[in-house]
């Protein structure tokens, strides 16, 4: 395969930066609950079931599903800095959702639900055989929008179907110049490319301006310096999109401020949210058919069954695709996805094998 039929992936997650930031993340996130919403009253209708109960399940799922996300996150992923983090642990604005965090999350808010709202006309596993189909769709909503946040990356790879997220490369670049993200430009030009520790890297040339009068080339080369022994020999952990090159940069002194001109080695990852998107869209479509034309929510459970037997096998799966995001596992065979997913495979099978053995509800 051509080293250079890799895919650039160059977007701003923000759609809108002022006077209000908004991003595709939060309006993926918000339509999957509006899109959940409406399917949910569209199930209750189907099954005569007072609307009264409606707005309420939609306040339970919220609150479920972000509050478990981020404990889910917090615990299973980066408890050694939020241990002494502590205040830090609400703000769920600076990124750390954990789907696995929200799926235990969403059982337990809708077990209350039916204690306290349904008071015990419906089962808990009624309740979740309909929310399991408006989560799929939610799911892949979501996976849109870490795409568009250059966020849950997977391994490096050659393949022509791998993306370089330029986007994200060129806001960690700058951070080493004192540059803004902007004034940052990749050459289209096609070069070589780089072996290092087995692998192909691609290479790029790239343009970085520093926009500051009082800075010097001599305040330039060191701060490539730094760059370079940041990035070439770290290039696994300390960067996830590039590292420095050995060729010598040219830097320019230019009436505004600094001009460097360098080659890097960038590094093409395997898509995982879109591999994950895919597997979750087409889970909701076969509980969309199954819900509507087979029949499924009449054996109670096995919606539910059918979801986490599908969701964790996928997840399990993509997961060798993708980074580890726990360093005490990165040396394991199994990554902490994979872990928090066997369960969920089990459960799975558990509740569809109890399922087939009801008869239908008429």
């Amino acid at each position: 395969m051509s080293i250079f039929g890799f895919i650039t992936w160059d977007i701003n997650p923000n759609i809108i930066e002022s006077p209000i930031m908004i991003r595709y993340y939060g309006l993926l996130f918000g339509l999957a609950f509006f899109a959940g919403f409406t399917l949910m009253k569209k199930m209750f209708a189907n099954e005569n079931i007072s609307e009264e109960w409606l707005d309420k399940i939609l306040i339970y799922a919220v609150v479920g599903t972000v509050v478990g996300a981020r404990l889910g996150h917090v615990f299973f992923y980066e408890w050694d800095y939020y241990s002494q983090h502590l205040i830090e642990i609400p703000q769920i604005w600076k990124g750390g959702l954990a789907s696995h965090g929200a799926a235990i999350a969403i059982v337990i808010a809708m077990w209350v639900y039916a204690k306290r709202v349904t008071k015990g006309t419906k089962t808990t596993l009624w309740t979740l055989d309909k929310v399991v189909l408006t989560v799929a769709l939610a799911a892949g909503l979501i996976r849109v929008g870490n795409l568009m946040n250059s966020e849950i990356i997977g391994d490096k790879s050659e393949a022509n179907a791998a993306f370089f997220f330029q986007y994200e490369a060129k806001k960690s670049i700058a951070r080493y110049f004192y540059a803004d993200a902007e004034n940052i430009s990749f050459s289209d030009e096609k070069t070589n490319n780089i072996e290092k520790e087995g692998f192909n890297f691609p290479l790029k040339k790239i343009t970085i301006n520093i926009q500051e009068p009082n800075v010097k080339v001599a305040d330039a080369e060191e701060f490539y310096q730094v760059f370079y022994a940041n990035t070439y020999q770290n290039n696994n952990s300390s960067e996830e999109h590039f590292f420095a090159t050995k060729q010598k940069p040219t830097i320019t002194q230019t009436p505004n401020g600094i001009s460097i001109d360098a080659t890097i080695g960038i590094i093409p990852r395997i898509p995982t949210q879109i591999l994950e998107a895919i597997s979750y869209f087409v889970i909701f479509i076969l509980l969309f058919w199954g819900y509507w034309k087979q029949e499924w929510y009449k054996r109670e459970g096995l919606m539910f069954g059918v979801f986490f037997l599908l969701m964790f096998s996928a997840r399990f799966i993509i997961e060798f695709w993708k980074e580890h995001q726990t360093d005490s596992l990165a040396e394991a065979s199994l990554n902490m996805g994979q872990w928090l997913s066997v369960p969920g495979i089990l459960i799975g099978v558990v509740f569809i094998a109890m399922a087939m053995r009801k008869d239908k509800v008429r």
